[in-house]
């Protein structure tokens, strides 16, 4: 059996990540080709831990984690879809490194390497946030559900890039020239070559 391809979509709030994994899921030419994990952030609504903890990042480490090889061992061998993961292990680094606190010092609380987390999966396609260079299509509450600023998004945005540029199959799609359109092919191209 071959590997199984495990894709993140990371990137700053706003991005595009939500969006693009609902037209992916609409479209015929894709739905039965995926199956898509969501952003783990909303199974701690009733936890008791907030982010301004540090536990909190390694519970989203673990979650993530573990839902990804829950289903993987679920589709099992039979079922080769890929996994599309609304952000992917690491993501929790950047949120980490927003507060101040050192890098060095997330891999020994979680018990993780970096190496590790770029091997878990096939490739990481980062959807820059609107607010950086799209700020007209940038929303917060009460249009979204999110709260950032714009130059909270874009240095969220930035952390995340530092976080995942190493992993050898790193894309990053920008806002530049680009409607959501275009935003959107740029990411079903990368994918194609991944998801048969």
């Amino acid at each position: 059996m071959n590997q199984r391809v495990v894709i993140v979509l990371t990137g700053g709030p706003g991005g595009g990540k939500t969006t693009l994994l609902e037209e992916l899921a609409r479209d015929s030419a894709w739905a039965n080709r995926f199956v898509a994990l969501p952003e783990v952030i909303f199974a701690t609504h009733f936890l008791n831990i907030t982010p301004r903890e540090k536990l909190f990042q390694r519970v989203m480490v673990n979650l993530e984690n573990g839902m990804e090889d829950a289903v993987a061992r679920a589709l099992g061998a039979s079922d080769p879809r890929a996994i599309l993961c609304h952000r992917g292990t690491l993501d929790p680094l950047a949120y980490w490194l927003d507060r101040g606190w050192a890098e060095e010092e997330f891999f020994a609380f979680t018990e993780t390497r970096r190496e590790e987390h770029y091997r878990r999966y096939t490739a990481v396609i980062h959807l820059v946030t609107a607010a950086d260079g799209a700020p007209q299509a940038y929303k917060r509450f009460p249009e979204a559900h999110r709260p950032e600023k714009p130059e909270d998004a874009i240095r969220l945005d930035r952390l995340l890039e530092q976080v995942w540029r190493g992993h050898p199959r790193y894309f990053r799609i920008d806002n530049v020239g680009k409607d959501w359109a275009a935003k959107s092919k740029e990411a079903r191209k990368i994918l194609k070559d991944w998801i048969e």
